[in-house]
């Protein structure tokens, strides 16, 4: 595994501008064979498919690191290819399958293609072998780059940077749990393509530090001390404030848009998008 994040295929062949990801996906568009149904804001689809990979890592009893890991899968995937020229419940299988490889927690591929079938029997059938072809097609579509770096080790070394002496404003048990769930549903989005790990694990901190809803009066001073000590510290260690300013609206964004998001209108728009190929 590359240890440098910088030198790392990640870093290297699959991070991107915004404006990169936009064309890319707008050339991908205009190649699709199908006519294309609405689907929607694509950022409930995102949402969609983040579910399902939860729900199949919850039957398999996959360790999260390897669910983030497919969700990076997913989104590479889906940047040079369109959802309405795949079966995304398949490609969703078969990058859960992949990355419990690559995570060092295998599943058997049975045991991946029946829980995927007790799941969406209209999607999957029993047959393994399908599974083993789209695997060969999703390793070639990732240009055989599958090793990740995940913000979590970031979120742990700057979480003990924080409690050292000097600075001495470690996080607390609630804000780590906050800045972990935060990185975790960082993958729904565009940061991981967009932004280094260290960046998405200093906006989670950020969000769950200065984001927080307002103390009581009397530890309101306190708070003011400590949000200062942190923010300093942010700019001690040359961090690009912009980009971590930029992935925390792009949070709150998705977080907006997630309470109008229905799983019900995306699992019939994915339904007619498939049937109508099919048909």
């Amino acid at each position: 595994m590359a240890a440098n994040y910088w030198l790392s295929s990640q870093n290297r062949h699959w991070r991107f501008t915004r404006q990169q990801l936009e064309n890319i996906r707008l050339e991908t568009e205009s190649e699709t064979r199908y006519s294309r149904p609405e689907l929607g804001d694509p950022r409930h689809l995102r949402i969609y498919f983040h579910s399902l990979i939860q729900s199949l890592g919850r039957h398999l009893s996959v360790r999260q690191q390897a669910l983030a890991t497919s969700e990076i899968y997913l989104a590479r995937f889906y940047v040079r290819t369109s959802v309405q020229e795949t079966n995304p419940y398949l490609i969703i299988a078969t990058c859960v399958y992949i990355a419990c490889k690559m995570e060092e927690c295998p599943q058997h591929i049975r045991s991946v293609v029946s829980e995927a079938k007790s799941l969406w029997p209209d999607f999957i059938t029993h047959d393994p072998t399908k599974l083993a072809e789209c695997e060969f097609y999703l390793i070639e579509e990732l240009d055989s780059f599958l090793i990740v770096h995940h913000p979590y080790r970031s979120l742990i070394q700057l979480s003990k940077a924080l409690g050292a002496s000097g600075v001495n404003v470690g996080l607390s048990s609630d804000e780590m749990q906050t800045a972990w769930s935060v990185i975790n549903d960082s993958y729904i989005t565009d940061l991981p393509l967009l932004y280094p790990p260290h960046v998405i694990a200093l906006t989670a901190i950020y969000m769950s530090v200065v984001l927080r809803p307002p103390p009581v009066a009397a530890q309101a001073e306190r708070a003011k001390t400590r949000l200062q000590k942190i923010m300093d510290w942010f700019a001690g260690c040359g961090i690009d404030l912009e980009a971590v300013v930029d992935c925390a609206q792009e949070m709150i964004s998705l977080y907006d848009v997630w309470e109008s998001y229905s799983e019900k209108t995306c699992r019939e728009l994915i339904a007619r998008v498939f049937s109508g190929r099919r048909g």
